[in-house]
């Protein structure tokens, strides 16, 4: 009887297997991207087990599972994607671009997308959150500090003044050492304007001034030699890419989007030096139009008193700058008698120390306004952005302005699997003004 009842309980267990072993089945299909390109090298894993395995090179795979699992599927930078097993036995699979996941490929040159743990030299990726509603104007004065080994110096402090940006140290005495800057696949002029003339006191502000940093989608700095040998002579001193938000356009399914970013900021000198209060401007102890401090003193008597000097009378006053003979003609000769000198003619102020530094200072504030319009066709097929940013600065010098409106717009459009088409367009007008007077 016992032997019996173990050759039932022995038939029913392989009854038992072979209806499990039953449910296994192989599961096949091809793995693509948006484009409809095969991936090669997806992860494909059956959750909840050890089983998987990996894509072709034409994208195609086999894995067992069973009715009722799911299919996992990773691939970087892209979403991943999950897949109920049903009664099919072919599971096709389209990815979709994660554009979160992007900071692991880079832009190496001329558009060419690599991952960066895959490059044998280095690059430095800034990405827009790092960019974007900032108080500085100036692309390469918000870059400062957040690139590793690029030097930025700028001309002065006052709003508009010029940047330079080295990269790979000085190469040339007499040339430029300033990096090549390419924005959404073009170079982008870096040059620094003519400066103005003393009276009106403009600074010289750098090209840079045409980009808005809310108009940047990420940043790519291309330190080594083999990084830049694509632009040639050109980028010798190291290539910044800049892709604005309209050149980064994906093709993909996605609603228009409105976004509207304001910000306000304030700036004003941190800190002064003690300035001595015994002698005036000059040198030597003799009274001079000229920036020094070792001019007459400002006590009447003794060897270096004010007293020794013909441009101050007996009262401790001199005539006003303004009034001087480099204000009367500051056209030649014939010119005529400048405004300035009219209006300060005889006039004259005490030999006397001032607290100049601090009354001409005031504090500036920064307003930036941005709005960026995006999105794409009902069929995804077709994406378009358009930005338009408008800056005022008011610098913490009595005068000094930056006054700049951006406009951007792109779009890119797949017309198959293999060829699509993109076109951006940037304008920018800027009005740098610092004109400042004492009296």
């Amino acid at each position: 009887m016992r032997t019996k009842l173990n050759g039932l309980l022995t038939l029913l267990l392989a009854f038992v297997v072979h209806i499990s072993y039953a449910q296994d089945k192989t599961i096949t299909g091809t793995v693509t991207d948006a484009d409809g390109l095969p991936l090669p090298g997806v992860n494909i894993v059956v959750e909840g087990t050890s089983t998987g395995t990996q894509t072709d090179f034409d994208g195609n795979y086999a894995i067992s599972a069973r009715e009722g699992q799911t299919l996992l599927f990773t691939y970087i930078g892209q979403r991943p994607a999950s897949r109920p097993v049903g009664s099919g036995n072919v599971i096709n699979v389209q990815m979709v671009e994660d554009t979160q996941a992007l900071e692991e490929v880079v832009v190496t040159a001329q558009g060419i997308k690599r991952e960066k743990k895959a490059l044998g030299y280095s690059v430095t990726s800034v990405g827009a959150d790092q960019i974007e509603n900032r108080s500085e104007g100036d692309v390469a004065r918000v870059l400062n500090g957040k690139a590793a080994g690029v030097q930025i110096t700028s001309g002065g402090g006052t709003s508009g003044s010029g940047t330079n940006v080295t990269i790979r140290g000085f190469s040339s005495f007499s040339g430029s050492n300033q990096a090549l800057f390419i924005v959404d696949g073009v170079p982008f002029s870096n040059d620094t304007n003519s400066p103005g003339n003393f009276l009106d006191g403009n600074p010289a502000p750098s090209r840079f001034l045409d980009l808005d940093p809310n108009n940047i989608a990420n940043v790519e700095v291309l330190k080594g030699l083999a990084a830049t040998t694509l632009y040639g002579t050109l980028g010798r001193n190291g290539v910044i890419l800049i892709t604005t938000k309209a050149g980064a356009g994906q093709v993909g399914p996605k609603k228009t989007e409105i976004t509207v970013s304001q910000s306000v900021f304030t700036n004003e000198f941190a800190s002064l030096p003690d300035y001595q209060q015994k002698f005036g401007n000059g040198f030597d102890q003799s009274f001079g139009w000229f920036f020094s401090n070792w001019g007459p003193s400002f006590e009447r008597d003794g060897v270096s008193g004010w007293g020794n000097q013909a441009a101050i009378d007996d009262q401790g006053t001199l005539l006003h700058p303004y009034a001087s003979s480099a204000f009367l003609n500051p056209g030649g000769p014939n010119t005529g008698t400048s405004a300035l000198a009219q209006q300060f003619a005889n006039q004259r102020y005490d030999w006397r120390p001032y607290n100049s530094v601090e009354e001409f200072m005031a504090p500036g504030r920064t307003l930036n306004t941005s709005v960026n319009i995006a999105g794409a066709s009902e069929d995804g097929n077709t994406t378009f952005n358009a930005n338009i940013g408008y800056l005022d600065e008011e610098g913490f010098t009595p005068g000094n302005s930056l006054n700049r409106f951006n406009f951007s717009v792109g779009g890119q459009s797949k017309l198959s699997n293999k060829f699509s088409v993109q076109a951006t367009a940037n304008y920018a007008r800027s009005d740098v003004k610092s004109s400042s007077h004492c009296s």
